[in-house]
């Protein structure tokens, strides 16, 4: 294996990881794949006889309704009145956090213990069996997850493409992450100046998608090193017998839930008309000085050059730390707020950074936690300027609109983050249009175990028809503002 290839720590396991969109059309990858398929789709071009025109873009043309969303406009609405989570139901066990990794100092670092990374938990809200009751019971009207609402909240800020899936069947609205979709990956530096990408021959570590690897698995390992797993997890059972008794009798055929994670059921009453039930996922917990128990969301920082990045933490972290999270907020805005809003969502006492760094910046195999930092989310928020008013809006209005979207057995609809553009695409797709991904990409995960040198090749990656060359689709006929959304929140951005 070359010196830049990537070592077996560092590949997928589960869900793989892929990267986010380039820069440019030309820097080619997989990245804005899902425009290309379906560009190809209703040009009928290298599809399956019977195939074309499936996919269908909602965007005005060839008597379609225009569902386009321009996250410029988006970041203009408010939620004068903000919804309060209320759990409907909480299952799963978590364990306590280990205080033998917040003692982590950049004098006394701690290292980062390596472990097998489990395959992500993907259960989609729709065959989950929690969601189907809380559905017949008319509980809510739109289902989702922490993941996709926190992404769709940080829209405005994202830069590198991903993609939502929206079904509409029986008077509801279920959104969900794709499984092994880009909305699993940890990007680094993508709101950064000088965004990495793809095309670093010299340096080949500090890519695009080998940093996001990176990331993804430090991020992991930092998150179990914070569990004390000397001890049995605490059980959270709360709710419904009949709802805790669906998730524990969950057959394994559709999921397996971690042991370790207590998942919480939120609900947001947005209008009289829309309902969100959420379900959240909580890392960690801790006993707090009057002896209840504090949710975690726990998350890692990762380091990896420093002149690269602009701030060096051992110089920086423990004396001006204001700096550095100044620092991340420029280039990491839209992980940041992700997390945050993630955070928010699932009701967690404290958001827990870890700061975790290369032993030096040519080793990406060896990291170090040279800090650690806990914020209660609601003030982490000021902290980056996350207007939590514009975020439920945001939620609001896409959600009024998606539910105009006409219910449909047959198919799926497709929300896509433009790779070029600050707008959000919609399809409408086969239902059966992601089927045969995850065995794909079991077994191009297979291929580079055996060969490292082939680490994340753009051309011969996961999920194949989604990793073609970009498109570049700037030149198609767009517009901003347009069509149903623009009608809904009004010309000023407001709420209609």
């Amino acid at each position: 294996m070359n010196s830049g290839a990537h070592s077996s720590h560092f590949l997928p396991r589960g869900p793989p990881r892929h990267p986010g969109p380039p820069r440019h059309p030309e820097q080619g990858g997989w990245q804005g794949g899902l425009l290309e398929l379906a560009r190809q789709a209703a040009e009928g071009e290298g599809l399956e006889r019977g195939d074309q025109a499936k996919w269908v873009p909602l965007d005005g043309t060839n008597g379609q309704s225009d569902f386009t969303i321009s996250t410029q406009q988006i970041e203009k609405l408010r939620e004068d009145d903000e919804p309060a989570g209320e759990d409907v139901c909480v299952v799963g066990s978590v364990f306590l956090v280990d205080k033998a990794v917040d003692k982590a100092t950049v004098r006394s670092a701690v290292p980062v213990r390596k472990v097998a990374e489990a395959p992500a938990f993907h259960l989609a809200t729709v065959d989950d069996p929690v969601v189907r009751k809380l559905a017949a019971a008319g509980v809510g009207n739109v289902f989702t997850t922490d993941l996709v609402l926190g992404a769709l909240m940080a829209a405005p800020r994202s830069v590198n493409s991903w993609d939502i899936v929206i079904q509409r069947v029986g008077g509801a609205l279920y959104m969900d992450a794709r499984e092994g979709c880009s909305l699993y990956e940890t990007h680094v530096n993508e709101t950064a100046v000088d965004a990495p990408d793809d095309e670093q021959k010299e340096n080949p570590m500090n890519g695009m998608t080998a940093l996001a690897a990176e990331a993804g698995y430090v991020n992991y390992c930092y998150t179990q090193q914070c569990l004390n797993k000397t001890q049995a997890p605490i059980p959270a059972d709360v709710g419904p017998e009949d709802l805790r008794r669906a998730w524990g009798s969950m057959p394994p055929d559709v999921a397996t839930p971690p042991q370790g994670k207590v998942y919480r059921y939120r609900k947001f009453a947005l209008s009289d008309e829309l309902t969100v039930v959420v379900r959240c996922e909580v890392d960690a917990a801790m006993q707090t000085r009057d002896d209840k128990l504090a949710y975690l969301t726990v998350k890692a920082l990762n380091e990896f050059d420093s002149k690269l990045s602009g701030v060096d933490w051992r110089q920086k972290l423990e004396s001006q730390r204001a700096a550095v999270i100044a620092n991340e907020l420029k280039n990491n805005r839209n992980k940041l707020t992700r997390w945050t809003c993630q955070a928010l969502i699932t009701g967690s006492d404290y958001l827990k950074l870890g700061f975790v760094s290369r032993l030096h910046a040519k080793d990406n195999q060896n990291h170090f936690v040279l800090g650690q930092q806990l914020y209660r989310p609601e003030e982490f928020a000021k902290q980056i300027e996350l207007k939590t008013d514009n975020a439920w809006g945001i939620v609001s209005s896409v959600c009024d609109m998606l539910m105009k979207l006409p219910e449909s057995q047959e198919d799926r609809y497709l929300m896509v983050k433009d790779p070029n553009k600050q707008l959000l695409n919609f399809y409408r797709v086969p239902k059966d249009a992601f089927e045969g991904e995850v065995e794909d990409d079991a077994a191009d995960n297979q291929v580079r175990d055996e060969d490292h040198d082939s680490d994340f090749d753009a051309e011969a990656g996961p999920c194949g028809r989604l990793r073609r060359a970009l498109v570049d689709m700037s030149t198609a006929p767009r517009h901003s503002g347009a069509g149903l959304f623009g009608a809904l929140v009004g010309p000023g951005g407001g709420r209609g």
